[in-house]
């Protein structure tokens, strides 16, 4: 078989693999275990606990809404599964992402956003389920100042 003929097999193989056999990326919507809301920075001054212990958070500091999301069983080494999640508060879409299969059966991963204004928000991670939770927003004490004499 001359070059130019073996050529073409190559070229025809690798078309038929590449068209009829291409590996190509899967996306599942995500199983979501829970669902949490936290200050996204360290020691943030972003919020506190009220007396009964809920948290809140203030106005534009952006809070994590932290989820967990269970792989199905795709290995680690599975570079091409993602599990989609959507970020849902008040019954509006927000935000949407994507995460690949990680090692172990779970996966924690986060939404970070910041809410507008005082109030108490409905926040839903939506998947194959969905989980929520309320976040409230308060304003920050004001500081008083004192008089020194």
């Amino acid at each position: 078989m001359n070059l130019i003929a073996r050529m073409r097999q190559i070229g025809n193989l690798l078309y038929a693999f590449y068209t009829c056999c291409s590996i190509a990326p899967t996306y599942r919507d995500a199983t979501i275990n829970a669902v949490e809301a936290y200050a996204t920075v360290s020691g943030s001054k972003g919020g506190g606990r009220d007396e009964n212990g809920n948290p809140y958070y203030y106005p534009n500091v952006s809070v994590s809404i932290g989820y967990g999301l269970d792989n199905e069983g795709v290995p680690s080494s599975n570079w091409d599964t993602s599990f989609k999640a959507q970020l849902w508060i008040n019954g509006e879409l927000v935000d949407k992402k994507q995460d690949l299969a990680g090692s172990g059966s779970h996966i924690y991963t986060f939404f970070g956003h910041k809410f507008p204004a005082p109030g108490t928000y409905k926040v839903e991670v939506c998947g194959k389920n969905s989980e929520s939770l309320e976040v409230t927003i308060t304003n920050p004490p004001v500081e008083q100042k004192r008089v020194t004499q």
